[in-house]
């Protein structure tokens, strides 16, 4: 007996020993049991979080969980003070000042202050592209700075004073505000070193209502900043999946909170156990119908359009939860005004004589969304009418303006946002007719109007570029969770999480 229970003492000990050299990235990866914890995943783990250029929806989340701004959007669009608590704007609309509010801190305990503001924008205008940061590029004295013409201190127009940061622009900008609402604009110190997270997680502190508390390749812990002045959940735990799917399979055996876009067979499901929120994406698919030397006259681009409507309209009915049909609305806000969907629903019925084809080629890039509208408009096709369509789902060739001349139609993602029409008319300059063109770039010169309708009437006369659909952001969350917010800018607002 004294034998047995000698070489039960040694194994015990020896299975200790080992249990001490565990690998801590192991470890972490799922601490979902813990009080105050929610999971989600994404497809990577991000490793630079410097620039915003290659970041990812969900990684711009982190950023925004970490960092706060001057300005955030809440989810109706609606611009609110963040870190500052008060905005006064001169009567020419160029200058601006943020008076800071006096209890906002660094996760360090230390107060933020308006040259905390002035340094990091600084640096930001260093160091981020172009192209995302054009709200300060519209700052007097940005330009020569970034190129490396003027001091920063004595030749650029943003300025600390006591308690407040004063901004001035070259010229009056209408989306000033809601351009600094954007991940790249909240405050973050020693921008450089965001370079390398998983290095400098540790040394860096944050002015958001979270800190990073740990980073691998498989996990991103981040923890409740102290000196938060809201009730929110302690941890937020991060995790790397390769797939939706993968979320999925986590979240049935309750390792995941939060799996965002499920699989869309998993959609219907959610919804009836009231798992499931549904969210307006300012994501849009948007019909081209080439006229290809006339091939095409104006009734048939009418007939096929509305038969198009009809496939996703039939679609949409079964699974309510991927998008809303446009039903002839540019953007979805536009949708309130029934006069105009009303008399271009009936144009688009109107019944007329042409010469139909036996085939129309359908191309586009090649992702889910474009799959499963492109196999649920073949299928109608096939059922309701004597037309078969064919269609190409494409990556990098999606480019090659002379293959998308030789198809009958495309599909056109795009970013459908009502605050920004221009940006999508510009990314329709390719397709659209030379008298379109000349509308739009009357429309560009008149800066002051941004009232595009006689450009979408156009658009619906020719019958050359139509709205289909307007997707959703669909999110699962597990019984731990009784309220859930995107922001205005499509990130997760973690302070919501109830």
């Amino acid at each position: 007996m004294k034998k047995y229970f000698f070489y039960g003492v040694i194994i015990i000990s020896i299975i200790l020993f080992c249990t001490g050299f565990i690998n801590r990235e192991n470890s972490n990866v799922y601490t979902n049991d813990l009080e105050g914890t929610l999971s989600y995943g994404i497809d990577e783990i991000p490793k630079d979080l410097e620039k915003v250029t290659n970041l990812s929806k969900r990684h711009e989340d982190i950023v925004c969980a970490v960092s706060r701004g001057l300005v955030s959007k809440s989810e109706d669009n609606k611009i609110v003070p963040s870190l500052a608590s008060e905005i006064i704007k001169d009567s020419e609309g160029i200058q601006y000042e943020f008076k800071l509010r006096d209890d906002i801190f660094w996760s360090d305990g230390s107060k933020i202050t308006p040259n905390d503001i002035v340094d990091f924008f600084k640096e930001l205008i260093k160091q981020e592209d172009e192209e995302n940061i054009q709200a300060l590029l519209n700052v007097y004295g940005t330009k020569e700075f970034k190129a490396g013409k003027i001091i920063f201190e004595t030749g650029v127009a943003i300025k600390g004073t006591e308690n407040s940061v004063i901004i001035r622009l070259n010229s009056k900008n209408d989306n000033f505000l809601s351009e600094l609402t954007k991940p790249q604009y909240r405050l973050r110190k020693y921008l450089v070193m965001w370079a390398n997270i998983k290095k400098n997680y540790s040394a860096l502190i944050y002015s958001g209502d979270y800190k990073i508390d740990y980073v691998s390749k498989d996990n991103m812990t981040l923890k409740r900043n102290e000196k938060s002045s809201i009730n929110i959940i302690s941890n937020i735990n991060i995790l790397n999946d390769d797939s939706a799917e993968t979320s999925m399979a986590a979240y049935e055996v309750k390792q995941r909170d939060i799996v965002i876009n499920p699989p869309q067979s998993e959609l219907n499901k959610l919804a009836e156990q009231q798992r499931l929120i549904t969210l307006p994406e300012m994501k849009a698919t948007y019909l081209v119908i080439n006229n290809k030397e006339n091939s095409i006259p104006i009734q048939g681009r009418r007939e096929i359009y509305n038969n198009i409507s009809k496939a996703v309209e039939s679609y949409q009915n079964l699974n309510s939860n991927e998008f809303d049909v446009a039903e002839g609305s540019f953007f979805r806000e536009d949708k309130k005004d029934l006069t105009k969907l009303q008399a271009r629903k009936v144009i688009s019925n109107k019944e007329g004589e042409w010469n139909k084809p036996q085939i129309l080629t359908l191309l586009c890039e090649d992702n889910n969304e474009n799959r499963i509208l492109s196999r649920s408009i073949q299928q109608w096709f096939k059922d309701n009418t004597n037309i078969t369509i064919k269609y190409s789902l494409v990556k990098e060739e999606f480019k090659d303006e002379e293959l998308k001349k030789r198809y009958d139609m495309l599909l056109i993602n795009s970013e459908a946002n009502v605050f920004d029409k221009s940006n999508l008319y510009f990314e329709f300059k390719e397709y659209l007719t030379e008298n379109q063109n000349k509308i739009l770039e009357k429309q560009i010169i008149n800066k002051t109007n941004y009232d595009y309708s006689s450009l979408e009437e156009s658009l619906f006369d020719n019958y050359n570029i139509l709205p289909l659909v307007f997707y959703n952001e669909n999110i699962a969350i597990s019984n731990k969770i009784s309220q859930f917010k995107l922001d205005g800018n499509g990130n997760i607002d973690f302070s919501t999480l109830k």
